[in-house]
């Protein structure tokens, strides 16, 4: 007997992100809300994929403060920034203080807990954590005991995180797929890929990413 549900095609989503990204949050939050919106047209799988938006970040992490006054001399930009932000985030349904962490960690072992939760089936909990520990709490994610932590309350093996976060081949694994994005021609992140076909960037609120990825599964 066939089901309404085994009907419905599936709709490969893959979400190219980096946690120290604040719209990556607001992008991530949004899909979530995109997806409720196409539960009766799609089997929506998502994956997160590694983007590093700073690779070249020192293993220990820098100022996050110092780094943005750099990168945004202009003080009235960032506040803007800020203010588009926090705006953006209740359009997808939550609130968050862009202005919390004062670090900027390296977050290649970041990627290697989120990659490694998509073999448990955690991956978007563990994201969803994640997240939280870096944009709401200040949490330092390129630390491993944070990670490890994290990675244990998603319902991961703390030792095998572990592991994981020392294995040589896990990071170069991460820093091949990240590289192979970029040669691929991502430039800003999230960018979402849609049946590992079409793709499309920005942080767009619930009801236009619903839209953009019907569009990208070539049903609109």
């Amino acid at each position: 007997m066939t089901t309404a549900s085994s009907n419905r095609p599936r709709l490969l989503v893959d979400i190219v992100s980096d946690p120290v990204c604040p719209w990556c949050y607001v992008g991530l939050k949004s899909f979530q809300l995109a997806r409720d919106r196409l539960a009766n047209e799609f089997i929506v799988l998502p994956r997160i994929r590694a983007y590093q938006l700073n690779p070249d970040t020192p293993e220990e992490g820098v100022d996050r403060q110092l780094y943005y006054a750099r990168k945004f001399p202009d003080e009235k930009q960032r506040s803007e920034m800020l203010h588009h932000l926090k705006a953006a985030a209740a359009g997808a349904g939550f609130s968050f203080d862009p202005a919390i962490p004062s670090h900027l960690p390296n977050t290649l072992k970041a990627h290697q807990i989120i990659r490694l939760a998509h073999f448990d089936g955690a991956q978007e909990r563990l994201a969803n954590a994640l997240y939280a520990a870096y944009w709401d709490r200040g949490e330092d994610i390129g630390d491993e005991d944070v990670l490890v932590a994290l990675a244990g309350e998603a319902g991961l093996d703390e030792q095998n995180a572990r592991r994981d976060l020392g294995d040589e081949k896990s990071a170069a694994e991460i820093k091949s797929e990240a590289g192979a994005f970029r040669q691929a021609g991502v430039t800003g992140v999230p960018t979402y890929i849609v049946n590992e076909r079409n793709g499309f960037s920005g942080a767009l609120p619930p009801a236009r990413l619903a839209d953009a990825l019907r569009q990208a599964a070539g049903t609109q």
